[in-house]
């Protein structure tokens, strides 16, 4: 019995049937985290930007009141 497990075990460490899916799966879970780490900075970069827009169309020249009659 000894050796059928042994026989088992190796067949099962020797065995690469699976593999490519194994390694796409961690790609993309390392993807994955790597967009949620870097959401932060995404967040920060888009909301500067919309805030630099905002404060420059809001100096920009307006025309003066028009004159009554």
């Amino acid at each position: 019995m000894g050796a059928r497990v042994m026989g088992f075990w190796r067949r099962l460490v020797d065995d690469e049937s699976g593999q490519d899916l194994i390694e796409y799966a961690l790609l993309c879970t390392f993807i994955g985290l790597l967009g949620v780490a870097s959401w932060d900075l995404v967040r920060t970069a888009i909301n500067t930007t919309y805030t630099s827009w905002n404060t420059s169309t809001n100096t920009v020249w307006q025309p003066s009141d028009p004159v009554g009659p």
